[in-house]
């Protein structure tokens, strides 16, 4: 006999209703288009395909850390940073009065700001073409957000290895030592700023874009407030917590090493072929080693 129309089904009886299984493409969530389990993963749709998104905090993490590197050294050597733009909009508006004494402070900030704003925006806007769904939807893209922050980072380190080309504090120094006041005040220092600036806003943009709003990785200001504003600051189990106060600690022990870096011999150069090398290791384990979405076996 036919079910009466609005009757209840009885316990046993299958929903066909709900649970297909078809891709819904209107769905940012990959877990909604597992692949096979037996994909190849050299093949089309493993590295075009998404990857498991909650191991996204580990890269953004080693962000945390170059973020203390560079911007350690770029302040250290041309009294202005690559990431943290609060600090360069403070310094610019200072320079304004003729503070710090820097001839170049006022150019050298807004060099900075402007190519961070377009490494933003450029990141934005060519992730919402490539993988509107963000960028865990597609293996290839994801790793390759931090390939280009590294590739930006070595040829800032390819510029600052030459003798004489880039001028830069020399490094083998004392705590003691004066610094020579000639470098900051020639004008060839700005050549460093735009691929580092570009690719501290192509990082923070990815940090938005995985969805780890919690790990802005290029300051720790806002972090500071969310620890104190954490009404689970002293939960055992409180992964957010933990991943703010291990961005804290690595941007800190990033900027001590970065500080011995300097002193050390290899000098500048050191601090950006190490924090280049680091993110391309990180681009290249994220391609490798992010687990792909895969749907469940039948049973």
């Amino acid at each position: 006999m036919p079910q009466a129309l609005h009757s209840v089904p009885s316990p046993g009886a299958v929903d066909n209703s709900a649970h297909e299984n078809v891709i819904d493409t209107g769905c940012a969530d990959p877990e909604k288009h597992p692949m096979s389990t037996n994909t190849p993963f050299f093949s089309r749709r493993n590295i075009l395909g998404p990857v498991v998104k909650d191991h996204g905090d580990v890269p953004l993490l080693v962000c945390c850390f170059v973020t203390g590197l560079v911007d350690a050294a770029s302040f250290r050597n041309f009294g202005m940073f690559v990431g943290m733009q609060t600090g360069n909009t403070v310094i610019l508006g200072l320079s304004t009065a003729g503070l710090p004494a820097n001839p170049h402070a006022w150019l050298t900030t807004l060099i900075s700001i402007i190519t961070f704003l377009i490494g933003a925006f450029l990141t934005f806007r060519s992730s919402k073409y490539i993988a509107p769904e963000g960028p865990t939807r597609n293996r290839l893209w994801a790793s390759s957000l931090f390939m280009g922050q590294a590739l930006l980072i070595l040829l800032s380190a390819a510029l600052a290895t030459p003798r004489g080309l880039i001028p830069q504090l020399p490094g083998g120094t004392s705590r003691y030592s004066e610094d020579p006041t000639d470098v900051i005040r020639n004008i060839r220092i700005v050549s460093l700023i735009p691929p580092l600036s570009f690719q501290s806003g192509m990082q923070i943009a990815s940090s938005r874009l995985l969805g780890f709003n919690e790990l802005p990785v290029n300051v720790i200001t806002s972090t500071y407030c969310d620890i104190m504003g954490d009404y689970k600051l002293l939960a055992l189990n409180n992964v957010r917590r933990n991943r703010r106060v291990g961005a804290v600690i690595l941007l800190l022990i990033g900027a001590i090493i970065s500080g011995w870096l300097l002193r050390s011999e290899g000098g500048l150069m050191s601090v950006l072929w190490i924090a280049g090398g680091l993110k391309f290791g990180t681009a290249i384990a994220m391609f490798c080693f992010m687990p792909a979405v895969k749907e469940d076996s039948p049973k």
